[in-house]
């Protein structure tokens, strides 16, 4: 097994909730930056599941250890 995938067998095990979130072709821009100030904000380090690019833009599976947090995460930069 590589180290990658033992990487995220752990990811998956450590943080229950995930949330995905899709972007345009251009990018996520401001609004990336937003949600990293949000884990900042909550003093929680950003960890990112795997995620996929495609010319349809992307998608950012974004992990959450705290239900509640997740839950504040979606509720504001949903839509």
């Amino acid at each position: 097994m590589s180290r990658y995938k033992g990487q995220l067998k752990a990811t998956n095990r450590n943080f229950r909730t995930t949330l995905t979130s899709s972007s345009r072709p251009g990018g996520l821009g401001t609004r990336l930056d937003a949600m990293y100030d949000f884990h900042s904000q909550h003093g929680i380090k950003p960890q990112r599941g795997q995620s996929k690019h495609d010319a349809d833009g992307a998608v950012i599976r974004w992990c959450f250890a705290d239900a509640s947090l997740a839950a504040a995460f979606a509720a504001k930069f949903s839509g």
